[in-house]
């Protein structure tokens, strides 16, 4: 039976050219971890290095951060379904030609260099497809939309993590072939979304003009601005909790039994992915008609208060319990965040103002990510984890004081 609120969720698929942008998003989100994993895979095997090995993420993260603020200006002036179908094509040649070069017996740097440029066009993509939903979806459409793109993302990565485990350790290198296919299959979804686009000459000496249009708006806008720095804050935590969960599961729950440990960080991970279907499907179209900036420091508080009781979690039932929670709260916050700066800008900044935000974000969270990893020893895991999640919370309370953020409709 179709409650009310389901129908406001999957309301959005009515329209044609959404449903082939969601699906395109499932094949693709499903091949990401994929890579990862592979290439970590291989780096090892081959070199027994765990820098080498570490290098598999940080080629994940490090070109949203640097190459974020200027994807969003090439996808503006290219076209967002234009330039999400050609980084699809060039991911489908650059990871396919992976295991060709290794199987060659090439220098390993080649396969972290297309993996790199691989990324690069993810760098493009992300904020095209963040532009792209208010152009295919009415304004009505567009919370629920924005939901049930961020629980299918979440509940898929999920899955392709577990998929992408099962594929390497079963065909070893030859898992990035899957990846290739995934994004072909998103290229072929997202070439039957029906949109008028007109492209316009990007030279390589304007683009960092067109960029500087979209920080410049991003800045002079009070409301986007007010906000951008409210999520930079309490999203601080973060990084912090994705890099120490493992070792805070492997530590207390699975008392530094490896396989144990294993086991239940998948668990963990599956938990997260619950809440952000929960929070997507039931309780999404439920909060739609309240105000966004309520919702986001809700969401906020909500999710440090989640990662404080995490810190001295008794039990993991407990544990999985708060990691439901928190995937819940994820919702909570991410989709009135996303819907309110797409109502904002302008159609023909909306890439970029993205574009410049996860670059924000990621640049924000590269030296935590290694601040927490060195300190994680020193002062503990628990400790950083419960700061972490005071941070948001504190960061949250503040802005429940500061009109701007608090009373966006």
């Amino acid at each position: 039976m179709t409650t009310p609120a389901n129908a406001v969720t999957f309301g959005a698929l009515r329209s044609p050219s959404f449903a082939a942008l969601w699906l395109a998003q499932i094949a693709s989100r499903f091949g990401d971890p994929i890579t990862l994993i592979a290439l970590a895979y291989v780096g090892y095997v081959q070199t027994r290095s765990a820098l080498i090995t570490a290098l598999a993420v940080v080629i994940a993260t490090v070109p949203n951060a640097i190459f974020g603020v200027f994807g969003g200006a090439i996808a503006d002036a290219v076209g967002h379904r234009r330039a999400m179908i050609a980084c699809d094509l060039g991911r489908v040649l650059l990871v396919g030609t992976v295991p060709i070069v290794l199987g060659l017996g090439l220098p390993l740097l080649v396969a972290y260099v297309l993996v790199f440029a691989a990324a690069v066009c993810g760098a493009i993509f992300n904020p095209a497809r963040l532009a792209l939903v208010p152009r295919i979806v009415g304004a009505g459409d567009l919370p629920a939309a924005n939901s049930l793109i961020y629980s299918t993302d979440r509940m898929v990565e999920v899955l392709g993590a577990v998929a992408a485990g099962v594929l390497v350790a079963s065909i070893g290198d030859r898992a990035f072939y899957v990846d290739a296919l995934s994004f072909l299959v998103s290229a072929v979804f997202l070439s039957r979304i029906r949109l008028d686009e007109h492209a316009r000459p990007l030279a390589v000496r304007s683009l960092g003009r067109e960029t500087l249009e979209g920080i410049r708006f991003l800045w002079r806008h009070a409301t986007l601005r007010a906000n951008t720095v409210l999520s930079l804050a309490c999203q601080l935590s973060i990084p912090v909790v994705s890099g120490l969960a493992p070792s805070l599961i492997f530590r207390r729950f699975a008392d530094g039994n490896a396989e144990l440990g294993a086991s239940l960080f998948g668990v963990a991970e599956g938990a997260i992915a619950v809440g952000a279907v929960i929070g997507g499907v039931f309780l999404g179209p439920r909060l739609i008609r309240l105000p966004k900036g309520r919702l986001i420091l809700g969401g906020f508080a909500i999710y440090g208060l989640v990662l404080i009781a995490l810190a001295v979690a008794p039990t993991f039932d407990f544990a999985l319990v708060l990691f439901v929670l928190g995937g819940v709260a994820n919702v909570i916050f991410y989709v009135p965040n996303i819907t309110l700066s797409q109502e904002l800008a302008p159609p023909d900044l909306r890439a970029r103002v993205f574009g410049a935000r996860i670059a924000l974000l990621n640049l924000s969270w590269l030296p935590i990510i290694v601040l927490s990893g060195a300190l994680a020893d020193a002062v503990g895991v628990t400790l950083l984890i419960a700061v972490a999640g005071a941070v948001t919370l504190v960061s949250a309370i503040v802005g429940a004081f500061i009109p701007i953020i608090r009373d966006v409709p």
